[in-house]
C-alpha cells in the first residue's frame, strides 16, 4: 500500500474503549456485533479490529470475503458474518474459514445450501429478514420456512435492518418499533437467537429485545442521527479518528491574487496563505473548496481556491506564529467547525461518507502508538 507522508489519521485507543462501554451501558450487554466493513469506516481495519479484541469483542460484520479475510488475519478467533454477496466459486474459502453468510434470497439460500450439500459439509448462516427497508431480506414466514429446511444451511440467528432508527419523528419511531415486532413475530418458532439494533436501535430504541446489537458508526465515536438532533445522544460518544497534516509552504497572497485552479478566489487584501499536503485524493472533499475549515494554532483558518488532488490552500492570516511544519487540524472534536459530524452536515452528507472516503494513502496511526494489551 503507498502511503504519503505526512497526512494521517491518528486512532485513540481510549476513545474506542469509551464507546465500547457506552455500547454496553445501553444494550444492557448484549454481545456486540462490531461493523468494521469499508476498512472500519475508513479508520484503519488492521488497528481497530485488534483493539476491539482487547475490549472483549470477538464478532465482527464486513461485506465481503475478502474483508472477512483481512479481519480473520487481524483477528485469528473472531467470529465473522458477511452480509453482501458472496459468489458460488467463494462458498468453499467461506466454509474453510468458518465464516458466517447473512442470507436474505431464497435462491442465493438455495446455491449457497447445494454447494454444502455436494461438499458433504455445512454453512453457517444469520437469515435477514425484510421487515420494512425493502433493500434485503426475506419477506414471509413461508420464505423463511424454505430457508430453514434446506439441508445444507447451519442457520444461527434471524436479524433484520432499521431504516429510521435514528429518527425523532413520530412516525418513524412507530415504523421502528413496527420492523421490531415483525422481527420478534417471524422469530419466534425458530428458537434462533436474533439481532436488529444499530447504532441508532441502541442508542434511541435501547429497550428493544435481542440477543446481539450490530453496531458500526457509534465504535467510532459519531452519531447515526442529523447532526441537529446529534446533541440529545443518550451515549458520550468520543470520536475515535482525529486526522491531521503539516503546513509545508507559507506564501503571501496580494490583493487581487488568484488561488488554485479555475481561479475561484480572489484575494481581497494582503493575505498569509499555506499549502497543506492534503486533497481530495486522500479523502478530503473537493466540496471544501472555499468553505472548509481548519485549524491552526488553535485559530479556524478557511480553505482559500479549489481544493486539488494532492494539495489544499488555507489563510493563515488570524493565526499567529505560524510556521512551516506546523500541525494543521483537519477533522478533530477540539473545535465544533473541524468535528466531522459539523464536517458532514456543511457538506449536505452524513459522517459515514466522511470517514470511510479516506483513502488508502492516509496512513493511520495507533494513540498511544501501541495499544495496549
Amino acid at each position: 500500500m503507498v502511503v504519503c507522508e505526512g497526512t494521517r489519521a491518528e486512532l485513540s485507543f481510549e476513545a474506542l474503549k469509551n464507546n465500547v462501554s457506552e455500547i454496553n451501558r445501553l444494550s444492557l450487554n448484549k454481545e456486540i456485533i462490531a461493523v468494521v466493513k469499508a476498512n472500519a469506516y475508513g479508520h484503519g481495519a488492521e488497528i481497530i479490529c485488534p483493539a476491539l479484541e482487547i475490549l472483549g469483542v470477538n464478532h465482527f460484520a464486513v461485506s465481503c470475503v475478502d474483508e472477512a479475510l483481512c479481519v480473520k488475519k487481524y483477528v485469528p478467533s473472531a467470529e465473522i458474518l458477511i452480509f453482501g454477496f458472496t459468489a458460488p466459486n467463494r462458498f468453499s474459502e467461506v466454509v474453510e474459514n468458518n465464516f458466517i453468510l447473512g442470507i436474505g434470497d431464497i435462491e442465493y439460500a438455495k446455491s449457497a445450501s447445494s454447494y454444502a450439500a455436494s461438499a458433504k459439509t455445512k454453512i453457517r448462516t444469520h437469515i435477514k429478514l425484510n421487515t420494512g427497508m425493502n433493500r434485503v431480506g426475506l419477506n414471509s414466514k413461508n420464505e423463511l420456512d424454505a430457508v430453514l429446511s434446506f439441508s445444507g444451511l447451519s442457520p444461527e440467528a434471524l436479524y433484520t435492518h432499521f431504516s429510521a432508527a435514528d429518527s425523532f419523528d413520530k412516525d418513524d419511531i412507530n415504523f421502528t418499533r413496527t420492523q421490531q415486532e415483525k422481527l420478534l413475530a417471524l422469530s419466534r418458532e425458530s428458537g434462533l437467537k436474533i439481532h436488529s439494533q444499530n447504532s441508532g436501535g441502541v442508542l434511541y430504541h435501547s429497550d428493544f429485545k435481542a440477543d446481539y446489537v450490530r453496531v458500526g458508526i457509534m465504535l467510532y465515536g459519531l452519531s447515526p442521527a442529523p447532526y441537529e438532533t446529534s446533541f440529545s445522544s443518550p451515549a458520550k460518544l468520543s470520536p475515535v479518528m482525529t486526522f491531521k497534516t503539516n503546513i509545508r509552504q507559507i506564501r503571501t497572497l496580494e490583493t487581487g491574487d488568484f488561488v488554485s485552479y479555475g481561479r475561484t478566489y480572489r484575494s481581497d487584501a494582503k493575505r498569509l496563505a499555506a499549502f497543506i499536503p492534503v486533497g481530495y485524493a486522500d479523502g478530503y472533499s473537493r466540496l471544501n473548496s472555499n468553505s472548509g475549515m481548519v485549524a491552526v494554532k488553535n485559530t479556524i483558518c478557511p480553505v482559500i481556491g479549489r481544493v486539488c488532488m494532492d494539495s489544499t490552500m488555507i489563510d493563515i492570516s488570524e493565526a499567529e506564529g505560524v510556521n512551516v511544519g506546523d500541525e494543521v487540524l483537519l477533522y478533530s472534536d477540539r473545535f465544533k467547525e473541524t468535528s466531522i459530524e459539523y464536517i458532514a452536515d456543511r457538506l449536505g452528507t452524513i459522517p459515514y461518507e466522511v470517514v470511510c472516503a479516506l483513502s488508502g494513502r492516509v496512513k493511520r496511526t495507533a494513540f498511544p502508538a501501541v495499544f495496549p494489551r
